[in-house]
């Protein structure tokens, strides 16, 4: 074989597609393949992936066809359905979809205790980034894992609520009047309740 035609033989490598399947036999004998399953929370129930890594996504969906769908969207790989949860669910975690600025957001999250709330200001503080208030909200919007790592304990300066990654400031509400954080009396109010 001459240089020309390995060259042309190289080329053309480009253009072949790997079959769909290929990923998921990988990520499967590696450990990486994400199984699945439901959790009662707070909201009702919700669908909780994970891989030998520790927890990958949590989603609150209609269905499991619909959980598995979304999953493949965001983590382009297909989940399998398990029997049961894992004992240690929520121990450990997959962050291998976030940023490293996002993973310190997360990471500092995960230290607010139950029944209390910090602010996203005080969160850019503590990750060195005082100024990063907004892309401090960025992140925790992007959490794969919201409720185990616990960003509904993240809150505005001025007390507010904010949104939420587990379907929006109604459901943060809940969860925070479920862990016992004080809000204010309107049930419809949005605010935390400040001392």
């Amino acid at each position: 074989m001459n240089d020309r035609q390995l060259l042309r033989d190289l080329r053309q490598l480009g253009a072949v597609h790997a079959p769909p399947s290929l990923l998921q036999h990988v990520l499967d004998d590696v450990g990486l393949g994400d199984r699945y399953g439901v959790l009662d929370s707070p909201l009702g129930p919700v669908f909780v992936a994970w891989n030998r890594l520790g927890v990958s996504a949590v989603m609150k969906t209609a269905s499991a066809a619909e959980f598995e769908e979304r999953f493949a969207e965001r983590f382009h790989r297909k989940p399998k359905q398990a029997a049961k949860l894992p004992t240690d669910v929520g121990e450990r975690f997959d962050l291998r979809s976030v940023t490293e600025f996002e993973r310190a957001v997360l990471l500092k999250a995960r230290e607010i205790p139950r029944g209390e709330v910090r602010t996203y200001a005080w969160i850019a503080s503590q990750i060195g980034h005082p100024a990063a208030v907004r892309a401090v909200g960025s992140a925790l919007r992007k959490n794969p894992v919201p409720l185990l790592i616990p960003c509904h304990r993240v809150v505005r300066s001025d007390g507010y609520i904010g949104e939420y990654a587990l379907g929006g400031s109604a459901n943060k509400r809940a969860i925070l009047a479920f862990e016992g954080v004080k809000l204010d009396a309107s049930p419809t109010s949005q605010r935390v309740k400040t001392v």
